[in-house]
């Protein structure tokens, strides 16, 4: 319907529930209104239980025939009400009323006057106490006495007024392509606006406070506002609400809507916040709830916290290679330090087209983003690679203000050389930067031999202080990268001590102190239980049996044999009583290096998001954690696993195999620990758990038991029997290659011997007399 087919003037929707002891003050204001009372319809719904409302109308319908006083009756709830109000309405614009507040005399006519078919009219907005009668400004009033005409950006200026259903002139056409959501007790004014909005392109205007067009609302004790605390009201209401607003955020088409249409749910979750203060035992239960939705989007940073901690002004430059959506360790542990930080801060990072993506946990970091800057590029950490992306990212930042702060992690090395990059620039910026393990060693001992361009080199001693080490043409790039950023940084942070002990015995000695004056001890973050339960998978786990899982990786330093080691020595009691659980992208390893007697308990599934990977953890009995094995390669392990800091968030028991003295074995949270490459202690591990998660004590004597060595033997028949195998698969692949490899070169003699039999027709004789035939046949063609 367009406005031509529609009657000028003002449909008035006024939804009445018992509301006989206002109903007389509002009829009131309407009949002396100043505006031509033939331009408007007063339409007065009474939905519910009857009182004397009704009688009252009647009234004032026979004592004022020249107003248009329209009673009409719905199904109960405001929402049914107002849909059937704007469903029989008929003319150009309409305001919604509640039948406890009233309108100045002029309020019609003044809307109405700056009407225009794309805009949307605001008049001023005041409250009556309902015990002393003052007028008084509302929380709602501040933007609309300040301002006024048309409202630029007015979704960031004004949200609050803009999502009461009050106090507003709206193209009635408009208003008729939304229904109002009869299913919702509460929130009623933020779903519709929230659905409303993003349908349109509206103009806002204000009309100035002393032309006295005003909406005067009776603030009530029954406000829903000031409801008693419940499950329902603060949880299901809020969610239900939260639904509609997701519903709205899906057709918002500009950045401007989609801001304002995801800060509505704020409130809401302000609700669940007020239900959780006071039943905090029902913290998992209300997650669960909201998981049960499956929001696009909801405000987990919100979720029970105290909003004064959050959105304080923060000027601080995240500077990240990898970050969300680009799914890798480095990533994720970025995003956690940003999240449990709970300041808003910018970011820049690498695309890194060509790694895995989880765009769930980037919305969650995305809550706490207010400028994200991606440079386009694949992974590659060599210096060509982290030079482009060093000038490309001081590029971006030109053009942006200078931040007060900067942090960068390296694992990837091009982090820490832009934000060094930003350093030398704007020396006044402080800069923290994370390492999280040594950079110029693997974990086999192996030095990354990578090196770095003369000009950069020659650049960078100019500045170094006269008192400290130069750099040298044969010093790699990741030490170069370890040593300028320890030098120039602001502070270092390193996650372990170990760590710390480990990078400062290789250093220049001539920076160990300037290094020790400004370092500190952070370990990997875990999160708040509430992201533990954003997204809640539905794998199937078995709980007639005590449930292992592993997550992650295996390599040289960290193989597994430990663990496959321990549950092969089970007491028999036991042997049948357990079920593995791997998460690996290692699937094809897992396969050859797992005896018979586990892997045929083992379920062996590839990697998962990383949301989906913290439900996981804590739906398990026990989740298994391994050092790297390095003892034999440095004097001190270095090493902390990320993956116990999410381990440690789960509620789940933890088994770590460990090397003595490593800063995972320091750590006292563990429930079990073994020790790397012994057997006998990883058998009392495994033993020790299942019998405190089954209550069954060990038999004094286990008839089968096999001794160590024995076990040995036959584990290591088992290992050169698979190696066995898997070399006769890959000869035979080799065999297939070079099979392969001759049937080409034979083709390729076949085109080789076409080639020169063609060549040979067309110089003959014959092919050159036929030529003028050849041309007549096609010309036919």
């Amino acid at each position: 319907m367009s406005l031509n087919n529609l009657e000028k003037g003002i449909n008035v929707i006024i939804p009445t529930y018992k509301g006989e002891k206002y109903i007389s003050k509002l009829l009131d204001s309407l009949v002396n209104q100043t505006i031509n009372p033939e331009l408007f319809d007063a339409i007065f719904i009474v939905n519910g239980e009857k009182d004397s409302t009704s009688d009252i109308i009647k009234e004032y319908q026979k004592d004022n025939p020249n107003i248009n006083i329209i009673l009409t009756y719905s199904d109960e709830g405001v929402c049914n009400a107002r849909n059937h109000g704007v469903n029989i309405s008929k003319r150009e614009y309409t305001i919604f009323i509640d039948d406890d507040d009233f309108i100045s005399e002029n309020y019609l006519e003044t809307l109405y006057k700056y009407s225009k078919p794309n805009r949307v009219v605001i008049g001023t907005f005041l409250d009556i106490n309902e015990d002393t009668g003052d007028v008084q400004e509302s929380y709602l009033s501040p933007p609309l006495l300040k301002n006024s005409g048309i409202i630029k950006e007015a979704y960031s200026y004004m949200p609050d007024i803009l999502v009461i259903t009050t106090d507003k002139l709206i193209p009635t056409s408009e208003i008729k392509k939304t229904l109002f959501n009869p299913e919702l007790k509460n929130g009623v004014d933020i779903s519709y606006y929230a659905r409303f909005y993003p349908e349109h392109d509206f103009e806002f205007y204000l009309i100035d406070k002393s032309e006295g067009a005003t909406y005067y609302r009776l603030w009530r004790d029954n406000s829903i506002s000031r409801q008693p605390v419940s499950y329902e009201f603060n949880v299901i209401g809020r969610l239900n609400v939260i639904e509609d607003i997701n519903k709205g955020l899906k057709t918002a088409k500009t950045d401007e809507m989609r801001n304002f249409i995801k800060s509505l749910t704020g409130g809401q979750v302000n609700f669940i916040n007020e239900y959780l203060k006071e039943n905090p035992k029902d913290l998992e239960k209300v997650y669960n709830e909201i998981n049960r939705y499956n929001f696009d989007f909801f405000p987990y940073k919100y979720l029970n916290e105290n909003y004064t901690q959050l959105n304080k002004e923060n000027n601080e430059l995240i500077i990240s290679y990898a970050f969300p959506p680009t799914n890798t360790t480095t990533s994720n542990v970025v995003a956690k330090r940003i999240i449990n930080n709970k300041n808003n801060v910018s970011v820049i990072c690498g695309s890194l087209n060509d790694k895995q993506k989880d765009y769930e946990f980037e919305k969650i970091v995305n809550e706490f983003i207010i400028d994200k800057m991606t440079v386009n590029t694949d992974f590659n950490d060599t210096w060509e690679s982290t030079l482009k992306f060093i000038k490309s990212g001081m590029k971006i930042l030109e053009n942006k203000p200078i931040y007060d702060k900067i942090y960068s992690r390296s694992y990837f090395i091009p982090s820490n050389f832009l934000a060094l990059a930003y350093k030398l620039k704007y020396p006044d910026t402080y800069w923290k930067a994370e390492f999280s393990d040594p950079l110029r060693y693997t974990s086999t001992g192996y030095k990354i031999e990578r090196y770095i361009d003369k000009n950069y080199i020659e650049k960078i001693n100019n500045i170094i202080p006269n008192e400290y080490p130069s750099i040298r043409e044969t010093d790699t790039l990741n030490s170069i990268c370890e040593y300028l950023t320890c030098l120039f940084a602001d502070k270092i942070i390193f996650t372990n001590e170990n760590q710390k002990t480990f990078m400062l015995n290789y250093l220049p000695a001539e920076i160990r102190e300037k290094i020790n004056s400004k370092t500190v001890i952070s370990p990997h973050p875990t999160l708040d239980k509430k992201y533990y339960y954003v997204k809640n998978t539905d794998y199937n786990i078995d709980k007639k049996y005590i449930n292992f899982a592993y997550f992650g990786v295996i390599f040289g330093s960290r193989n597994f044999e430990d663990v496959i080691n321990a549950l092969d020595n089970l007491n028999n009691e036991y042997k049948d009583k357990f079920r593995l659980h791997l998460f690996t992208p290692n699937k094809t390893m897992f396969e050859q290096i797992l005896s018979k007697n586990i892997f045929d308990k083992t379920y062996i599934n590839s990697p998962i998001s990383y949301l989906e990977f913290l439900n996981l953890t804590t739906k398990f009995d026990v989740l298994i954690v391994e050092d790297s094995a390095v003892e034999s390669i440095f004097k001190i392990n270095p090493y902390l696993p990320s993956k116990i800091s999410d381990y440690f968030g789960s509620g789940s028991d933890i088994w770590a195999i460990c090397e003595e003295e490593s800063a995972m074995d320091k750590l006292n949270e563990i429930t079990y620990k073994s020790r790397i490459k012994d057997i006998e202690s990883g058998k009392i591990a495994a033993n020790k758990i299942m019998q405190d998660k089954l209550q069954v004590k060990i038999s004094k004597k286990d008839p089968n038991k096999e001794n160590n060595e024995e076990y040995l033997r036959n584990r290591i028949n088992h290992l050169t029997t698979k190696i066995d195998e898997l070399i006769q698969v890959a000869e035979e692949e080799f065999r297939k290659d070079s099979q392969y490899e001759n049937e080409i070169n034979r083709l390729k003699d076949n085109i080789n011997q076409l080639k020169e039999e063609n060549e040979s027709i067309k110089n003959s004789n014959s092919w050159k007399i036929t030529k003028p035939l050849r041309n007549i046949t096609n010309k036919f063609k």
